[in-house]
């Protein structure tokens, strides 16, 4: 007597079991070393750019030069980035991705390891345009990379690379700090060989090669779609306005409002935003989920709206209760642009056009990063406080009107484990 079920198919008996996937069992697969690596290298690029912070002066000033090569140091970098994020986002769609992985965290790597050494003010500036290059190149790939993740599970991909962004951005200041009191230099050779370790851990780690062939497929499917969608215009707006926010409000105007209408000392700003900081890291995750529930979408709208709203809250920040308040909620707003936007991105252009439009998508991030500083701070020092803040505001609400109207037509987001990636320029329409 077999020990066969009835009615069972002979072949499907004999079938030998299937081997495991990227995607195992008992491993989510927004855990697996591939993403992990990814995401610390990410990180760990995102970490340069904080380090210079309590770094960068005492450095300028051992070159016996001025605020005016501080500050061009720092527009060194965001140049460097600006410059190659849409020709490195479109060198993924032709080259090997892990190789351009590799490439552009040997460049940080080393140019940030170099920096240590400098003795001229050119020097620092070619190694910062250098830095800003090889951060260019590991965002934008790493970015694209973790996009071709299975749509069900994209949210939670995008939160766990927000989350280790997050890290890098909070941990590059602290290890300036705590490192430079060993010299100047010792910051950036410290966060180069870290850096050179996990390039070369990209050489040999299993990098994850989420449904190559049906991305390849899509590509086959689609030869004349075009990567200027609506969908893409619409999230890169809307991207625009998150960079603004969080390099023009957070990381320059929040903190002048805290010291001139909310009388914060230092101290008590410090522990404020590592409070909110550690606030928005134990929501990241939660965000990731909520806009794979509910797709990515209706989370980039809710998101923007309330980025808009929450920033109103600041004119009301006359007292350091109100002030932190206000960080609180505009910190956890914040949050949840970061996996919506994300996936959102990934669904609005063809799959082989992802890199180049990663590359747009950074690019508008990026010049937000170079024009939102520079507008605030005129703004304030003129006296337009108030003005300044309701400016903001307005900004992430058109944003938001204008993504809702130009995705309007998009079909149901991905949610719920069904596959709704790219189908076509009719996914969000193309222009």
């Amino acid at each position: 007597m077999s020990g066969r079920a009835p009615g069972a198919d002979s072949s499907e008996i004999a079938r030998p079991p299937r081997r495991l996937s990227f995607r195992s069992r008992t491993r989510r697969p927004d855990r697996q070393p591939g993403i992990v690596l990814i995401c610390c290298v990410v990180a760990g690029a995102q970490a340069t750019w904080g380090l210079v912070i309590p770094v960068l002066p005492m450095l300028v000033d051992s070159l016996s030069a001025g605020t005016t090569a501080m500050g061009a140091a720092v527009a060194a970098f965001g140049l460097g980035r600006l410059v190659i994020n849409i020709p490195a986002g479109a060198a993924t769609n032709l080259l090997n991705q892990r190789a351009m992985l590799v490439t552009g965290t040997l460049l940080v790597a080393v140019s940030t390891g170099v920096t240590g050494f400098v003795d001229s003010v050119e020097q620092l500036l070619a190694l910062r345009f250098a830095t800003g290059l090889g951060g260019g190149i590991v965002i934008t790939t790493g970015m694209t990379m973790l996009s071709s993740t299975e749509p069900a599970r994209l949210g939670a991909t995008m939160s766990t690379l927000q989350t280790f962004q997050m890290a890098g951005g909070a941990l590059g200041p602290a290890i300036g700090g705590l490192l430079v009191g060993a010299g100047t230099g010792t910051p950036f050779i410290a966060c180069g060989v870290f850096l050179g370790l996990l390039a070369v851990a990209g050489i040999f780690l299993p990098l994850p090669q989420w449904r190559r062939q049906r991305t390849q497929a899509a590509a086959v499917t689609e030869p004349g779609a075009s990567v200027w969608t609506r969908g893409l215009v619409a999230v890169s707006l809307v991207g625009f306005t998150v960079f603004l926010v969080r390099f023009g409000g957070q990381q320059f105007m929040f903190p002048v409002l805290a010291y001139d209408r909310a009388n914060m000392s230092p101290e008590l700003l410090g522990s404020a935003i590592t409070g909110a900081t550690v606030f928005s890291l134990l929501l990241v995750r939660r965000a990731g989920k909520v806009t794979d529930r509910w797709g990515p979408r209706p989370m980039v709208i809710i998101s923007s709206v309330a980025v808009g709203v929450t920033t109103l809250g600041f004119l009301a920040s006359t007292t350091a209760v109100l002030f932190i308040a206000a960080l609180v909620a505009t910190s956890a707003a914040m949050v949840l642009t970061g996996p919506s936007t994300g996936a959102f991105l990934a669904s609005s252009v063809p799959p082989r056009k992802r890199g180049t439009a990663v590359g747009i998508y950074r690019t508008a991030g990026d010049v937000a990063i170079l024009i939102g500083p520079l507008a605030l701070g005129t703004l304030i020092e003129q006296g337009h406080t108030t003005v300044a803040i309701c400016l903001l505001s307005l900004i992430s609400g058109a944003a938001a009107a204008v993504f809702t109207i130009l995705t309007r037509s998009t079909p149901r987001d991905n949610r719920g484990g069904t596959d709704n990636q790219y189908r076509g320029v009719t996914h969000a329409g193309e222009i």
